[in-house]
């Protein structure tokens, strides 16, 4: 039998399969982030080689056995992200055939259950990555918080906490939003927002958290309303920038991301705009997840 590896390596945590030749999943496992950028070269080594550890202690599997890993890693952007990764596995020990691709590739491919067609994820960031007939790969967003992730989590937090001040200011409607807001914080006053957002142990994901609250106001405030419908308009843009970079309006589009996946209302309202713009587009839940298709393509390599 031949053994496989797929892994999903997130900003929080990282899920590994190990799989067959028929993409059969015989083990998995999660572990700490992978993103270098994040956590360094020392601690994502680390967490790699626990994969390798536990697959061997427990299974049985030994790294000269495994055939093929995939990984799909937040963070992985550049030539240069790829040769820092590869240079971790190598010196873990492995040495056979290694994939390494941005999270929105192995994604894709679990959403769609195969490499082909597009994927839209709209989590605590937010990236377009579609795949067109001739087999190349075009990507639209993914470009990080501080001058992107258009349509995501943190967007619609931090267009919610901007409404807070510009309504304080005078400079927008009264909203509801500094109230939701302010029990989730727990904070009495908007000048302690300041004291929230710039504290440096508060990361992009704890402001992204906060995009709930938003979303559950969109049908009772007229300001979160504007906000929700900013993010759908935003989503919608990065879709019509791929299907021209495609030149094609006629994929299957799969969801993914806590917005996407968790929220009713912004689902439905993407949903409805891109079919109505695109009724050839075949938008759906993600069939797997971007483990599984790391371990797709690590069996089909």
């Amino acid at each position: 039998m031949k053994y496989y590896i797929g892994i999903d390596g997130g900003g929080t945590k990282t899920l590994a399969y190990l799989g067959n030749e028929k993409k059969e999943v015989l083990s998995s496992i999660k572990v700490g982030s992978t993103n270098y950028h994040s956590v360094g070269t020392i601690s994502t080594k680390k967490e790699f080689k626990e994969i390798f550890d536990f697959f061997k202690v427990n299974i049985g599997i030994t790294l000269d056995k495994i055939k093929g890993v995939c990984i799909g890693g937040a963070g992985i952007d550049s030539p240069k992200d790829e040769k820092v990764i590869e240079k971790i596995f190598r010196d873990i020990g492995y040495e056979n055939d290694l994939l390494i691709y941005n999270d929105s590739v192995t994604a894709l491919v679990g959403a769609n259950g195969e490499k082909k067609g597009a994927m839209v994820i709209s989590g605590t960031g937010s990236i377009v990555l579609g795949i067109d007939k001739s087999g190349k790969s075009h990507r639209v967003g993914g470009w990080g918080h501080i001058i992107d992730d258009a349509g995501s989590g943190y967007a619609i937090a931090r267009d919610g906490l901007k409404k807070i001040v510009e309504s304080y200011d005078g400079r927008e409607d009264n909203t509801e939003i500094w109230e939701v807001i302010s029990k989730k914080l727990n904070i009495s006053h908007v000048g302690e927002l300041i004291s929230f957002i710039y504290n440096t142990d508060i990361k992009k994901h704890d402001i992204a958290n906060l995009a709930p609250c938003i979303i559950d106001l969109y049908k009772i405030d007229a300001v979160a309303k504007k906000v929700i419908d900013n993010a759908v308009r935003d989503l919608c843009k990065m879709i019509d920038a791929l299907a021209n970079k495609m030149n094609e309006e006629d994929f299957s589009l799969g969801l993914s991301g806590s917005i996407l996946l968790k929220s009713d209302v912004i689902r439905k309202l993407f949903s409805k705009e891109i079919e109505k713009k695109y009724p050839d587009i075949h938008i759906h839940l993600p069939k797997e997840n971007a483990a599984t298709g790391a371990l797709i393509l690590a069996v089909e390599s």
